[in-house]
């Protein structure tokens, strides 16, 4: 009886039998955030120290480097959780919705924030942050593109080329990873854009020899208005071009792309972005998930596409009988 008490009072004791300066320094700052938020969950006091903003601002510091920025700070401190808030967002990959609508709030902002990182295993190689003005009419009615180095030249990067192509694009592959992270300031809110490893790697020829490598994030399109589309492609690319054994960044973009592969312009992106940043599931990355998922909707693409063309076929089959039946009738 007396054991079985003791044994009680053991587990009982044992979270508070810890000092909570050992746990806010030598236990919690060694999880990452899916460890931190279902740590949270376990006790009160756990909760507590599990919330505490500082322990998610230096988790998201060391995740993404962008973060340290001042201007991506100075929103984070807006948000209603801070970077317990950011996090959330930011970790995950966007997912498509399916019960949700087009955004039906303003879509004209005065700024749109890119927090970019890439990493070539676990070294970062390269940080950005870029401030978009959307607030100009221009920037509505013109194809949507967001160039991290627009007028800046390239960016030379921290790996060597040995004079081998294809084991290049296998490294970069295996090895080369981006996070491309969006930031509404009036929303308070943010989303990665990236599918974090590439959807394809290839060779890229224009103005010398280099390197494309594609990433992707599918989300839900627009169904407002007489152009609708069901789902789209946030596309992220970035061209490396070789000179000796240097590579450098010579590109690095993101823009919107629908069903028909057509690239939209301002207002209809930053709708759907808007909608994918407030309502757009957020789920843990996996191994292959994202280019399984880019194929799928490459493959609904390509169905679509085939669909049209069988309705053209038709169509014109249908206006020659119809012009073969009335010899008479005008051009």
């Amino acid at each position: 009886m007396d054991s079985n008490s003791d044994k009680q009072g053991g587990s009982a004791t044992t979270i508070t039998a810890v000092h909570q300066n050992i746990i806010e320094t030598h236990i919690l700052t060694r999880f990452d955030g899916p460890a931190l938020a279902s740590t949270a969950s376990t006790s009160h006091l756990l909760h507590t120290l599990c919330n505490q903003d500082e322990l998610w601002e230096d988790l998201c510091n060391s995740t993404w480097n962008s973060i340290k920025d001042p201007l991506v700070r100075q929103i984070i401190s807006t948000f209603s959780g801070g970077y317990r808030s950011f996090f959330s967002d930011s970790f995950p990959l966007l997912r498509p919705n399916p019960s949700e609508g087009s955004y039906i709030g303003q879509v004209h902002n005065s700024e749109l924030i890119s927090a970019v990182d890439m990493y070539y295993g676990n070294d970062p190689v390269y940080s950005n942050v870029k401030a978009t003005d959307t607030s100009d009419s221009n920037f509505l009615g013109l194809q949507f593109c967001i160039d991290l180095l627009d007028g800046e030249g390239t960016s030379k990067m921290p790996i060597k080329y040995e004079g081998d192509e294809k084991k290049c694009i296998l490294d970069f592959e295996e090895k080369l990873r981006l996070s491309w992270i969006i930031i509404d300031p009036k929303l308070k809110r943010a989303a990665n854009v990236s599918s974090l490893r590439p959807i394809s790697v290839r060779p890229c020829w224009v103005d010398g020899s280099g390197i494309k490598v594609k990433y992707a994030t599918i989300v839900s399109g627009d169904n407002r208005g007489i152009y609708t589309t069901e789902f789209v492609e946030c596309r992220v690319t970035a061209i490396f071009r070789f000179e000796g054994k240097n590579i450098k960044l010579k590109e690095l973009s993101l823009c919107v792309v629908d069903m028909d592969w057509t690239r939209l312009n301002g207002e209809k992106s930053l709708r759907i972005l808007k909608e994918a940043l407030h309502n757009g599931l957020r789920k843990k990355a996996t191994g292959g998930e994202e280019k399984e998922m880019y194929a799928k909707f490459v493959d609904l693409k390509r169905k679509k596409r085939d669909e049209v063309k069988k309705e053209n076929i038709v169509d014109r089959f249908m206006d020659f009988l119809w012009r073969f039946s009335n010899p008479f009738a005008e051009e």
